[in-house]
């Protein structure tokens, strides 16, 4: 159905019960509808509308003589056509910038910040996935001696991630040796992607002594160094907000929200899915994700260096999507702005 094909009166009508259902989680009846919006016709009209759009699919009726709800359908025409992005206010933007602002030079700590902003401000469960590490460029290998047989090698990122691991080494290796291989390391593969590195490694390297060769393949058998851990690169924060929804008080919605939290994989593979320049929206029946389902989504992508990440907002249908969308948007260009300027 194309919003096109409702009258202004279904399309009022239809509005209302959407802003009447976010505001109230109940379902919207028609006195309820001729008390509080002026819509300017009688309840036994209301619900004429109602039986129309019903028909149409927007709507729906949870049970006997209840009010409607929207439906998957109705939520995707109001998103698509009918909503306003509602902006932040000028103390939101600024309180958010400040709270960023104090932990700007730590990447891990100000994307677990911007996750706890998102969920306060939001009311809902703020998530964040870390930039995609394969996609930075490499500003530094450190080499560091733990032991005779440990190596110690931390790997700088431009846009300020930072990974270490622990290298087993076969036998003692000199100090000069270690520097050397270091320097050598660095003037080779300086400003290569990590995903450019893993592809050329091998060649760059042909032409060394054997016993700086060996000390390198030793660091490049060590594959995790070179691989993003979405595991421990994933954040969120507001678990309390999505339980606390009334959506969610029966005992199967809610053993599926607990689930879906306890199912960090799940979690990681559905922000990795929705990586994009814009803001995607995906709500309720839409997601392939079972344990979605009862959910809406509202993502987009940050920034920095050649790396991107992804953070955004899951909650209920039932959502404050024009302000959530606003949030999600400003967070992100904060976000990047913040970390591109403190760590370039």
């Amino acid at each position: 159905m194309q919003i096109e094909d409702l009258s202004e009166r279904e399309r009022q009508v239809f509005l209302s019960i959407v802003h009447g259902f976010i505001r109230t989680a109940e379902p919207v009846g028609s006195r309820y509808l001729a008390k509080n919006y002026n819509l300017n016709i009688s309840p036994a009209t209301i619900r004429n509308v109602m039986m129309d759009l019903e028909e149409k699919g927007l709507i729906s009726q949870p049970h006997t003589s209840a009010g409607r709800v929207p439906t998957t359908s109705g939520y995707r025409q109001y998103v698509n056509d009918l909503m306003s992005v509602q902006d932040l206010d000028e103390v939101e933007k600024i309180s958010i910038i400040s709270q960023l602002e104090i932990f700007s030079k730590d990447v891990n700590l100000i994307i677990q910040k911007a996750t706890e902003v998102l969920s306060k401000i939001s009311s809902q469960l703020g998530v964040v996935l870390t930039p995609r590490f394969n996609q930075g460029k490499l500003k530094k290998i450190d080499l560091v001696t733990l032991s005779d047989s440990k190596l110690l090698v931390i790997l700088n990122v431009k846009s300020g991630l930072v990974k270490t691991v622990i290298v087993e080494i076969d036998k003692s290796v000199p100090a000069n040796l270690i520097d050397t291989t270091s320097q050598l390391i660095n003037e080779r593969l300086h400003d290569l992607s990590l995903e450019e590195l893993q592809d050329s490694i091998d060649t760059r390297f042909n032409d060394v002594d054997r016993d700086i060769r060996v000390l390198i393949d030793a660091i490049r058998k060590k594959s995790e160094l070179l691989k993003f851990d979405y595991e421990g690169d994933f954040h969120f924060a507001g678990a309390r907000n999505v339980i606390s929804q009334p959506e969610f008080e029966n005992r199967e919605k809610i053993g599926k929200i607990l689930e879906l939290l306890d199912r960090k994989d799940i979690l990681i593979k559905i922000l990795d899915g929705h990586e994009s320049e814009g803001v995607s929206i995906v709500i309720g029946d839409e997601n392939q994700e079972d344990l979605m389902k009862n959910c809406s989504l509202i993502t987009t992508s940050y920034n920095f260096d050649n790396a991107k990440g992804t953070l955004g907002i899951i909650g209920p249908t039932r959502m404050q999507y024009s302000k959530i969308i606003a949030l999600v948007e400003f967070m992100a260009e904060t976000l990047s702005y913040l970390i591109m300027k403190n760590n370039n």
